[in-house]
């Protein structure tokens, strides 16, 4: 998958901008599955310190995305042939 992060100087009016407005700042290509379990690793990791009510008084606007979660979870489980290991347990924050 190739990932690129492009610097645009306000967010609030370059939202709907294409990249090509914005400034490369960083770019890579990796493998879909090593990419999807960072990801999910990532997000696992910010619900079990935050957990979701957490999550909501630090970043206010959006809940924190479970069943997008469960998804990736799903499908990276069944379609990526990824070797690492996994965090099968629910993604329940510790207490």
């Amino acid at each position: 998958m190739r990932i690129a992060i492009h610097r645009f100087p306000d967010l609030c009016t370059s939202y709907d901008r294409p990249d090509s407005e914005g400034k490369l700042v960083w770019r890579s290509n990796q493998p879909r599955a090593l990419l999807s379990h960072a990801v999910m690793e990532a997000a696992q990791e910010v619900l079990r310190i935050h957990g979701e009510d957490g999550y909501r008084a630090k970043w206010v606007q959006h809940p924190f995305p479970v069943a997008a979660l469960q998804d990736l979870r799903r499908l990276h489980m069944r379609h990526d042939a990824c070797g690492l290991p996994h965090d099968t347990e629910s993604s329940a924050p510790a207490r």
